[in-house]
């Protein structure tokens, strides 16, 4: 039997990580199933995770320290391992850094070399991607599919090390300068975001949650550890297929995250099978981009037997405001009211709050946020607003009390749910030896919600092609940031001071 590690004993912390809490389910009801993976892979009962989560952390063990202390980056399947690589770092107290898997290789690169990761935790489809990225980085990788699993591990001592206030993720976020910056959460903020979205959203030991989406993203990974604390099931998507989504949530699943683009695709399959009653599903959250409320009243008619919540928040800040839709009192914009732990706050431009019906923008102050940027101190301040993390998102309170997000501070789009500044695509744009200028909107789309668009100017007389441009991106970006649409144009359109008017651009290329 492999031992598994004695833990931690703070003071000044919680007494327990994510990890251990699940540790504890794991040893108090073995035979209970705890995560399913779909499309052909293995089931797990939470007996069985404990010891895969040990196993996964003696790999990982020794790992090199960088400048920010022990990194370890997961580039690694939609599957069960990736859920227990978070855990393997929690439980030695190393921080993860998960790798979306969608980069290009550049964008990968950075990541890994910025949080300064010297272990690559890879496996399956991605194994040679990570190969290739250890071998341009210097980061040693490690194949997961190649670690054995003991039958069980000896019954540990949980609470033994103080890694309440380390950092335990670093989630990368698009950059507003061109560069991403990757943000800090401590496992104290894992613990508690987790407990709080369990108590907000009413998830039991009785539910079954589909996990449609890549684990990369911290909302999927955070609802699945948070499903693994309570003792319920976890049934993984490797890749998400809106016809198994429907057949999961009629038959097996009654809570999932659904961003906004794969519910207007589930919604086309079910029109396709003639609206059958989806029985299973219960509820459902709503999130990463604001969808219309036809979007809303259908999925209130496909998932009759659902309650449908909007869920909003960002990357530093965390979900922070819910509602559950009700017919009656259907708003649009509405991202309901604060949730439990976080006082939320509308800002004029002179810094003080905005009354009821006013724009401002939206910051909040919580009983847990992120530590800030890795690396960034000056960034770092810049997040952060008489006490409150900023948004960029401008919204106005309404008299029920309900938050209304208008408009985006920040010049980002959200296309399928991902977040997208327009200065990251820019910045490759005018790296094209080619371009001389360029300038990226988004663009009404019925299925992605916003379509990345790219205007640009030819350097001299440069014979450019629309198909140049988007392969120049895609050999640089994750191929959902690259430009769907292109326009060559022999100038930007400028205010007198200069200014790109990128409102132009829409207007001219909406119609």
């Amino acid at each position: 039997m492999l031992k598994a590690s004695a833990r931690f004993q703070g003071r000044n912390a919680m007494r327990l990580t994510v990890a251990e809490t699940i540790a504890v389910r794991s040893i108090s009801q073995p035979d209970r199933t705890a995560i399913e993976v779909l499309q052909g892979g293995p089931t797990y009962t939470y007996g069985q995770i404990l010891p895969r989560i040990v196993a996964l952390a003696e790999a990982i063990r020794g790992a090199e320290s960088g400048p920010h202390g022990t990194m370890v980056a997961l580039y690694l399947p939609n599957a069960a391992d990736h859920v227990l690589g978070y855990l393997a770092c929690m439980w030695l107290g190393y921080a993860a850094v998960p790798v979306n898997s969608r980069l290009a290789e550049p964008e990968v690169d950075f990541q890994i070399t910025d949080s300064g990761a010297r272990t690559i935790l890879a496996a399956g489809e991605w194994l040679e991607a990570a190969k290739k990225a250890g071998a341009r980085t210097g980061a040693k990788v490690i194949d997961a599919d190649t670690v054995e699993t003991p039958a069980g591990v000896d019954r540990p001592v949980l609470g033994e090390h103080d890694f309440g206030a380390k950092d335990c993720v670093v989630g990368y976020t698009s950059g507003t300068t061109g560069f991403p910056k990757g943000a800090l959460y401590s496992n104290d903020h894992y613990l508690t975001a987790q407990m709080r979205w369990g108590w907000e959203y009413g998830l039991t030991a009785d539910h079954v949650m589909l996990v449609p989406g890549p684990i990369f993203h911290l909302s999927y990974a955070g609802l699945a550890m948070g499903a693994l604390m309570i003792g319920a099931r976890v049934r993984i998507m490797q890749h998400f297929d809106p016809a198994l989504a429907l057949d999961e949530l009629t038959e097996t699943c009654t809570f999932a995250f659904l961003v906004p683009s794969m519910t207007t695709m589930i919604a086309e399959e079910w029109k396709a099978r003639g609206k059958p009653e989806v029985h299973a599903f219960r509820f459902m959250i709503s999130s990463g981009a604001p969808g219309p409320l036809s979007m809303t009243t259908q999925a209130m008619e496909m998932f009759a037997n659902a309650r449908i919540a909007e869920a909003y928040g960002w990357t530093e800040g965390g979900w922070c405001t819910f509602e559950v839709k009700q017919k009656a009192t259907l708003l649009a914009h509405s991202v309901g009211w604060p949730t439990a732990g976080n006082e939320v706050q509308v800002f004029r431009e002179d810094g003080t709050p905005a009354p009821v019906g006013e724009p401002g923008e939206v910051g909040v102050k919580s009983v847990t946020h992120f530590s800030g940027y890795l690396g960034r101190p000056e960034a770092t301040a810049e997040a952060w607003k008489n006490g409150y993390v900023m948004s960029g998102d401008i919204g106005i309170w309404q008299p029920d009390g309900r938050l209304c997000i208008v408009d985006r501070k920040k010049d980002m789009i959200i296309s399928g749910g991902e977040n997208i500044y327009t200065a990251e695509v820019e910045r490759i744009l005018v790296e094209h030896p080619d371009i001389l200028e360029a300038a990226v909107v988004g663009l009404p789309d019925e299925r992605w919600g916003e379509m990345v668009t790219a205007m640009v100017v030819p350097r001299g007389a440069a014979k450019l092609t629309a198909e140049d441009v988007i392969a120049h991106c895609r050999a640089n970006l994750a191929h959902y940031k690259a430009p769907r649409r292109v326009e060559i144009a022999a100038e930007l359109p400028r205010n007198p001071m200069g200014k790109v008017q990128k409102f132009r651009i829409v207007e001219s290329l909406a119609g």
